[in-house]
């Protein structure tokens, strides 16, 4: 019959539950038993709700090996900046303000593996966690730096703080930078992952609204990559370290107090 392969299984597996298999060739009969295992595999794997076979962003030793690695690049990234920077903040100032983004990019970590997971579950597609998890890192990198902007400025409107000032209000005479309120750290950190969390939100119902484009353009941006361990590394390792460069250095320069590079300025002048 010129029946596509499942419909012919089908056809093949009501007569075999008949017992009406005399006549039929070797070779059909082989086509109706491996037609039937094959739909009895996928069944089970659906059944225990396990992802197809591919690139998975956590699974096995190598897998968290990888994470330790792209956490170690993320802090000699940020070292490196505060290095570099010129009026260079004091050590602790930079220690406080950098930890927002270490606490903000662990949680957005830990989201985007949960959304790779989520959605390559979706047996309606070929993307595996690997290629979700790309997409993830590049909107959060780009478009998600743009939202985190506009929602900071909208908390320091709101509750009347300023990012990356730690001391507390009124003239004291206290240098803050020396004797930082933690307590305020606290609260900016607090504040910091809501914002971070409300833009994972916005990148959630952006790829939930457009899944097919988003499919198509994580899978032509990973599955070049044949070997998996190789497409691991690069996506949770090449591609963060490239894009969250990008990401911290414009992040850190909000999130600094702005107000101390001018005043700084100043006194220099005098």
């Amino acid at each position: 019959y010129l029946l596509p392969q499942g419909v012919l299984a089908q056809r093949l597996d009501g007569r075999w539950a008949s017992g009406d298999v005399v006549g039929m060739t070797p070779a059909v009969t082989l086509l109706a038993s491996s037609g039937s295992m094959g739909a009895a595999a996928a069944g089970a794997t659906r059944a225990h709700g396990e992802s197809p076979a591919g690139c998975q962003v956590l699974g096995d030793t190598f897998g968290f090996v990888v994470q330790g690695v792209l956490f170690g690049v993320v802090m000699c990234t940020m070292l490196t900046k505060w290095w570099f920077e010129n009026p260079r903040r004091q050590f602790v100032t930079f220690a406080l303000d950098s930890s927002k983004q270490v606490v903000g990019a662990g949680a957005i970590h830990v989201m985007n593996m949960l959304c790779a997971i989520t959605f390559a579950k979706n047996a309606n597609h070929a993307s595996d966690e690997c290629a979700w998890y790309w997409v993830n890192i590049m909107i959060d990198t780009t478009f998600g730096v743009v939202v985190c902007y506009g929602l900071l400025k909208l908390t320091e409107l709101l509750f009347g703080y300023d990012s990356g000032h730690y001391g507390k209000s009124g003239g004291t005479g206290i240098d803050w930078e020396s004797s930082p309120d933690y307590k305020k750290w606290a609260w900016q950190i607090c504040v910091w992952c809501v914002i971070t969390g409300i833009m994972k939100l916005v990148v959630v119902l952006m790829m939930l609204a457009a899944t097919e484009f988003w499919v198509k353009v994580s899978v032509a941006a990973t599955h070049w990559i044949v070997d998996h361990q190789t497409r691991l590394i690069f996506v949770m390792v090449v591609t963060p370290t490239v894009m969250n460069i990008f990401q911290f250095c414009v992040q850190d320069s909000f999130l600094k107090y702005q107000k101390l590079a001018t005043a700084t300025e100043g006194k220099a002048e005098v």
